[in-house]
């Protein structure tokens, strides 16, 4: 092996010292890359390095100490696969730890990027073998099924239900479910929506290439004078620059100004001091990935190669981590993929600006603001009065782009011979000469000063998480006042649809953008968008009805274009929303299939409880990203901090702290089962907890450093100048400058961990029908050799989800202690952990990476997703509900995902299949249940689109706490979707 390495190794480096068109690769804009990779085995046969230095690349006898990063193999055999994969299948090596990774990961992508050079011809063949092959094994899988519903999106073909007007915030609606109104009325939302559906997403440089060539000229650790910048000031010039340079668009036929990127109608954002350069491997290939694959012209490549990537190699997330904590173990353990996953690599912008401000004051007003907070600053607090800086000239940028908008609208209206199209875009020139600078005063102008905030927003921050809040609540105002000065009902009849059209137009800009997910994202977060959720209904501050105008408009929006992003979420009141308001969301959700997610306000107001909010400011709660509880404008809680995988220390109770896959131990010795150290059941539960401890302190360190590394390379000065706190405490939020400051986390696969404890309290301790050793020899044998032991634990043990009070006992016995554990840790802005039950997708990677269970799950398949109980708990979903809903809220106050297939029959109508749902809904509800979301299809209907991908290109699926098209997804999250139980209405 060492020989056949050597001899790979020179003819790579031959290659790429004797051919120019691959040696101009060496080097960047400013200089060569140099970095030195090693690579050997883990049985110590192969120790090879290539160097990379001054535009030579040698071979290396031996690993030298000062390698910047080592490729370690599980065998040979892994090897040799190697070098016949694509780049981003060798990132599905390390996912499945069989290639371990260590070192500096921008250089692992360089090389990647490099063998694919070499490769290129082989790897365009086999991608489209893969794709082949892809397509004939799902065909294979899916088998067949009858489908009971339309296939072609939406539900559309009965007549929709209407509405009594009874909820008190309504006044100009006079049917609020606005069933007149199809997608045929909007012809423009129509094409917006094909063109959504049917032109591939593309990659785009200018964000990177802008910021990477202001920090050239004006430095990053220091200035252009050799000072040591402070951090939110360097930011904030450097956004200035980024948005006043930004190439100002107008989108085709768009009604609000402003995009996230150069590309229409989609692009994809690169952050290079985040997960951006995880692209650099795949430059080459990303356009013929099987899987959401992007285009890339050789252009925007080269860019991204030469000038953008090079600079980065240092200045990101995870290497700040790697080298400046002298590489944690917290962070070894992350690259491993199965223990947990720190979302801080990838960002921190899970949270929610405050838009009354901006929309009230203007940037102007917030720049008054901000000149009065700084007068009452000590003229030495050089920190404080340079974030007050730093937030006044972001605002400045936002006004800067505003007028470049507004300039370019003008030219276009000049060149434009059709005369409406002429008056829409002398419209928005002056809207934009007048808002974001001052107060917004109509709905169009509180739309735009949404919108263009929101490019602003993502332009500084990561696009992922980031969310718009309460609109209905924050846009009714604007509604109000429009609608006051038209007297005539067609005058108001011709608004509202204008209303719909505008808000339509906000849906569709915010697909205008995709975060960028390197080929292994597509396994771990596979169909998931920017996560942009959007909050109506529930009660105001006050606690009176919230439901009103721009609520059931805003419901109308999602039914007609059922588009996975923005992501809806709707809070439901008890007591204080009407039943009509409960009946619209399910019809919604049942025309749309997915969306929107329901959440009961009495459960969680019981949840926040006694957390240190302020009443009113629990009751303006808002999902962020999934289904994450944030008080609105007022809270840096970056709800998705932490994703853990529960179902591993599971694992590592059950192996003495390894775990089955991986090669090295990383958690404490808790006990041998084979030596038999365990004699009750407690001391077991004890050993999980004890595991269970280690991998949460390992994820809050990790997530701390990250949170310090955060503050250095990328702060937030503009967000923070739209969160309440930041600029009364002269603080950006990534240093704890928010009113609230914490940090959410994701618990996934509860319903595993619970059943599994079960079969070895009943079977083992209780009963005593199997001994531990028998239990353990059958999971690490997939019950292959030992069908018997698997009957019993489907006949003797009742599951999470069955009604069973012991099972109930036991899972409200987990979040406890998971809630109590992470209440003891503090995040690096100063406060605490939030427990949450949602899994986004990582209930399908979490399991592909995870062995046998003793509840019977096999080894490889997915977890359930969320909290939802196992499809075999019960045949009655009223079980499922009582068991959910009777968890404790307490220990829920980062939310739960419960997913939810219902199947309506052939003879059941729009109005049965409707009140059926609100049937449910309330039911579980007044159970005490937290949240709720529906997937309306049979999985006849699935099984044909995982064949057909073509006739199902809007097929939307709520996965756990986000909406994806099913085509999207990988052919994992395709079955466990379809795995998922179903229950009739």
């Amino acid at each position: 092996m060492n020989t056949i390495t050597w001899v790979l190794l020179k003819l790579m480096a031959f290659l790429f010292n004797r051919r120019k068109k691959l040696n101009r690769y060496l080097e960047s804009s400013t200089g060569y890359i140099n970095f030195t990779i090693g690579f050997t085995t883990e049985s110590g046969n192969m120790n090879r390095a290539l160097c990379f230095n001054e535009g030579r690349v040698s071979v290396l006898k031996k690993m030298p100490d000062s390698r910047d990063a080592t490729l370690r193999f599980r065998d040979n055999r892994t090897v040799f696969e190697m070098l016949r994969i694509t780049p981003n299948e060798m990132l599905m090596l390390i996912l499945n730890n069989r290639m371990i990774f260590d070192g500096n990961i921008a250089f692992l992508q360089t090389f990647n990027f490099y063998v694919s050079l070499l490769l290129s011809g082989m790897h365009r063949k086999k991608l489209a073998g893969v794709l082949k092959n892809e397509k004939k094994l799902k065909k294979k899988l899916a088998g067949s099924g009858k489908k009971t519903l339309d296939t072609e999106g939406p539900v559309t073909e009965s007549i929709p239900l209407k509405g009594t007007p009874d909820d008190t915030g309504v006044l100009f609606l006079d049917e609020p479910y606005l069933s007149r109104y199809t997608l045929d009325d909007f012809p423009r939302l129509d094409w917006m929506l094909d063109r959504h559906f049917k032109l591939k997403p593309q990659v785009c440089s200018e964000r990177p290439l802008l910021l990477t060539r202001w920090h050239q000229k004006h430095g990053f650790e220091h200035d252009s004078m050799g000072q040591k910048w402070n951090p939110e000031l360097r930011q904030a010039e450097a956004f200035h620059y980024l948005m006043t340079e930004k190439k100002p668009l107008i989108p085709e036929r768009g009604l609000l100004a402003g995009t996230t990127t150069a590309k229409e109608p989609t692009g994809v954002v690169i952050y290079p001091d985040a997960q951006g350069i995880m692209l650099w491997g795949e430059l080459k290939s990303v356009s013929q990935r099987p899987l959401n694959p992007y285009d890339i012209s050789d252009e925007e490549a080269e860019i991204l190669h030469r000038e953008v990537f090079p600079y980065w190699t240092s200045r990101n997330f995870r290497e700040y981590v790697r080298s400046g904590f002298d590489y944690p173990d917290s962070l070894k353990i992350d690259e491993r993929w199965v223990y947990y996953f720190v979302w801080k690599s990838v960002g921190i912008s899970h949270t929610i600006p405050d838009y009354p401000a901006i929309l009230a004051k203007g940037t102007s007003g917030i720049i008054d603001d901000i000149e009065a907070a700084g007068k009452n600053l000590p003229a030495d607090d050089n920190d404080s009065i340079n974030s007050l800086k730093a937030m006044k000239c972001t605002l400045e940028a936002l006004d800067g782009y505003a007028l470049n908008l507004s300039a370019a609208a003008h030219d276009q209206a000049v060149k434009e011979v059709e005369v409406t199209r002429k008056h829409e875009l002398n419209e928005l020139s002056k809207i934009l000469k007048k808002v974001p600078a001052g107060p917004a005063e109509t709905l169009h102008e509180a739309l735009q000063v949404i919108w263009i905030v929101w490019v602003a927003l993502h332009s500084e921050n990561t696009n992922t998480g980031l969310s718009m809040g309460r609109l209905d609540q924050w846009l009714q105002p604007y509604f109000v006042n429009d609608m006051k000065k038209l007297s005539s009902p067609e005058e108001r009849e011709a608004y509202i649809k204008q209303a719909i059209e505008l808000c339509g137009s906000l849906f569709m800009c915010g697909t205008d953008h995709l975060p960028l997910v390197p080929d292994i994202g597509n396994y771990l977060f596979g169909g998931s968008s920017s996560d942009q959720a959007i909050t109506l209904g529930g009660t105001d501050p006050a606690g009176a009805d919230g439901v009103n105008d721009m609520t059931y408009i805003l419901l109308k929006v999602t039914e007609l274009l059922a588009v996975r992003d923005p992501n809806v979420n709707a809070r439901f009141s008890p007591g204080v929303n009407s039943d009509t308001y409960l009946r619209r969301l399910c019809e919604v959700n049942y025309t749309t299939r997915a969306t929107p997610s329901m959440h009961n306000d009495a459960a969680m107001f019981e949840a926040l409880a006694g957390k240190g909010y302020d009443e009113n400011d629990t009751r303006d709660w808002s999902a962020t990203g999934c289904v994450e509880p944030t008080l609105s404008g007022k809270h840096m809680g970056h709800t998705g901090s932490i994703l853990m995988n529960m179902v591993s220390a599971l694992e590592m109770a059950l192996n003495n702290g390894s775990h089955p896959h991986m090669s090295e131990r990383f958690g404490p010795e808790t006990g041998s089962i084979n030596k038999g150290d365990f004699t009750t059941f407690d001391e077991f539960f004890e050993a999980y907890c004890d595991q269970q401890k280690f991998l949460i302190e390992k994820a809050v360190e990790l997530n701390n450093m990250y949170g310090e590394a955060h503050a250095v390379l990328r702060p937030t000065p503009f967000l923070s100048s739209l969160i309440d706190g930041s600029i009364e405490k002269a603080r950006d939020v990534t240093r704890g400058g928010s009113r609230y400051n914490s940090s959410g986390t994701s618990n996934i696969g509860l319903a595993d961990v619970t059943d599994s404890l079960m079969v070895i309290k009943k079977l083992v301790f209780d009963k005593k029908l199997i001994t531990f050793e028998g239990l353990k020899k059958a999971i690490d044998t997939n019950f292959k050799n030992d069908k018997t032991t698997a009957a019993v634990i489907k006949k003797e043990v009742p599951l999470f989800g069955s009604g069973s009070p012991e099972a109930l006992e036991m899972a409200n016995r987990i979040t406890s202690f998971l809630h109590n554990e992470y209440q003891g840790h503090t995040n690096f802005r100063g406060g605490p952990y939030r427990t949450g039950f949602w899994s986004m997708s990582q209930h399908v990677a979490y399991g592909n990476l995870s062995g046998t269970l003793p509840s019977g799950r096999i080894e490889g398949k997915a977890f359930t997703p969320g909290l939802t109980p196992h499809p075999g708990a019960s045949v009655n979903f009223l079980d499922n509900i009582r068991d959910v809903a009777r968890l404790d809220p307490g220990n829920l106050d980062n939310n739960i995902a419960f997913n939810v297939k219902i199947v309506p029959g052939f003879s059941d109508n729009r109005e049965t299949i409707v009140n059926n749902m609100t049937s449910y809904v309330k039911t579980y509800f007044e159970l005490g249940g937290m949240q709720m979301q529906f997937n309306v299809m049979n999985s006849g209907t699935l099984r044909d689109a995982m064949v057909n991908p073509e006739k199902y290109q809007n097929l939307l699926v709520r996965i756990s706490g986000y909406n994806a098209y099913f085509v999207t997804l990988n052919r994992e999250m395709q079955l466990e979707l379809i795995e998922r139980a179903e229950y009739g209405i």
